[in-house]
């Protein structure tokens, strides 16, 4: 059994690297990897990659929570999983029924219930279990605006637990436990890649704790500069998840070993260098950025749109590979969807 943490920059061959890794192992079906990446985009995005090298039968990828899941399914472990909407409706419910007095008149604002469930999430991400958060809340001396929020996550976990319920936050948390129960799920799983991540909370390094001495492999990479001081707040983040890593895994962080900076986009890598620099420099030559400026919104979105279009009709590129970015997307909303339906281009606007 080994365990490796690689930390190289973004766009440095990290995920080239695991894929050759996972074709070179499941060929005959010697093994059978299991990748985990941060979102759905990217796991598609990692089969395509497979695919382009030929395919690899028994490469499974997916998130955090389809192996939360797999861990869940060997523990026999069966829990119903609570949609969203149907966690705001117990939420919602909860909050009429709570002897509520600081926030009582805010009890039938839908908000607020949103404001209930992100703090849910927040805290199950976390690994901070109601008793824990009741407790601190004491410490802090028990203000209401405090103790009321913990009460109601008190009952909302009371509630799922004495009904045999989950809801997607706490499918880690779950897993984490049954782990610590079951010491032999995991055993046999040859390879698990982790790939994509900056950070990770606080369950998913526990889970990560427990599998690395169960699979054969645990490989995980870790985008950032490992010698970087230049980008204070982004650095930092990434420093501190270093160091949880190196201490619940008992390692020390490695470079990578195919690191191979000149297959870099020049112009990539200087916006990764810089992005959070805030230092002058000047933009390597080549074609991976444009500039390009516009007199209002709908230029900037006609603009944009255009060289979309050119790309998906000359360039064959994928509509599900292209997306459209904007600080605050609102004021461009009527824009982008006029101009799409104008030139035939399907979106869907987040």
């Amino acid at each position: 059994m080994s365990t490796h943490l690689y930390l190289a920059p973004a766009a440095s061959g990290k995920t080239t690297y695991l894929v050759a890794r996972a074709c070179a192992l499941s060929a005959g079906l010697a093994a059978t990897p299991r990748v985990v990446v941060p979102t759905q985009l990217q796991a598609r995005a990692w089969q395509r990659r497979l695919a382009e090298t030929g395919g690899a039968l028994g490469v499974r990828v997916g998130t955090f929570d389809a192996l939360y899941r797999d861990i869940l399914r060997a523990a026999g472990e069966v829990y119903v999983l609570l949609t969203e909407p149907i966690q705001y409706r117990l939420l919602r419910t909860l909050i009429e029924t709570a002897p509520l007095s600081y926030y009582a008149p805010l009890r039938n604002r839908p908000g607020f219930a949103q404001v209930v469930q992100g703090l849910v999430r927040e805290l199950k991400a976390g690994g901070v279990p109601p008793d824990a958060f009741t407790h601190a809340i004491a410490a802090m001396g028990n203000a209401p605006r405090l103790r009321e929020l913990a009460q109601l996550y008190a009952a909302y976990q009371e509630r799922l637990q004495s009904a045999g319920w989950a809801d997607f936050a706490g499918l880690g948390w779950l897993a984490q436990e049954a782990l610590a129960r079951h010491p032999a799920v995991g055993r046999d799983w040859t390879h698990l890649f982790v790939d994509g991540f900056d950070d990770l909370t606080s369950v998913q390094v526990g889970v990560l704790r427990h599998l690395a001495g169960r699979v054969d492999e645990l490989v995980i990479t870790l985008t950032g500069n490992p010698g970087g001081k230049e980008r204070r707040l982004a650095q930092s983040r990434f420093n501190q998840t270093r160091q949880r890593l190196e201490a619940a895994l008992g390692i020390k962080a490695e470079p990578l070993p195919t690191l191979a900076p000149a297959q870099r986009a020049p112009t990539l890598a200087h916006l990764e260098a810089m992005l959070f620099n805030g230092a002058a420099g000047q933009l390597p030559a080549g074609d991976a950025i444009t500039l390009i400026a516009a007199p209002d919104r709908a230029a900037e979105v006609r603009v944009a749109l255009r060289w979309l279009k050119a790309r998906v009709v000359h360039g064959h590129l994928r509509l599900d590979d292209a997306a459209l970015l904007a600080r605050d997307i609102e004021p461009y909303r009527p824009f982008i969807q006029q101009t799409a339906d104008e030139f035939g281009l399907p979106v869907h606007i987040l």
